[in-house]
């Protein structure tokens, strides 16, 4: 496994050279999508909304905890009620009967929080989901634009890496690079905005 795994890596390093050596002739340039995403002026600003919208789920945690917590000092002041010697056996019968309700309430309560959890993470993660593939596409589309109008061949993306989580582009004279002109584009809005 391990002699197909270094073969499979070898040769895609070897593909990669051969298409670095032939860029120039063949009119192949690269682009940093890394960088790309995280300097587009969109993904400052879905990242600023998913932010905003985490803070309004927080809070909206903060309150259910707190009712958690004043549900949990009523079942505390019940069972400790329930157990006062100075009581009639029939008091604290009754403010144990009140005490186990509380328990079943604050059980409850304690699943509602753990729902509230899962739906908000999935709910965040999802429009994360969205965003960064609607952000990925506008990016992608713009490249794919930019290099028809410059009459590029292909474009490949230079913040790659292979399994090994090494770079598979190791050196790039920047001349072949096009990610300045395409966040150029992508930003230009922005900046006239700006300014």
């Amino acid at each position: 496994m391990k002699r197909r795994m270094f073969w499979l890596h070898a040769a895609v390093l070897f593909c990669a050279a051969a298409l670095v050596g032939r860029a120039a002739d063949q009119q192949m340039v690269f682009i940093n999508l890394d960088r790309a995403f995280n300097e587009f002026h969109k993904t400052k600003l879905a990242d600023a909304q998913l932010k905003e919208q985490a803070e309004e789920f927080n809070e909206e945690r903060r309150k259910l905890i707190a009712d958690f917590e004043k549900l949990q000092e009523d079942f505390n002041a019940l069972r400790d009620a329930a157990q006062d010697t100075a009581l009639s056996e029939a008091v604290k019968t009754t403010k144990r009967d009140e005490a186990e309700d509380k328990l079943v309430e604050l059980r409850e309560f304690e699943n509602r929080i753990r729902r509230f959890d899962e739906a908000r993470r999935k709910q965040l993660d999802d429009q994360s989901r969205r965003m960064r593939k609607r952000i990925v596409d506008e990016i992608l589309q713009t490249a794919q634009n930019y290099a028809r109008v410059q009459g590029y061949q292909a474009v490949i993306d230079s913040s790659a890496q292979s399994m090994n989580g090494v770079e598979v582009v190791v050196y790039l004279d920047s001349p072949l690079d096009i990610t300045d002109q395409v966040l150029d584009q992508l930003n230009k809005g922005q900046v006239e905005a700006k300014e």
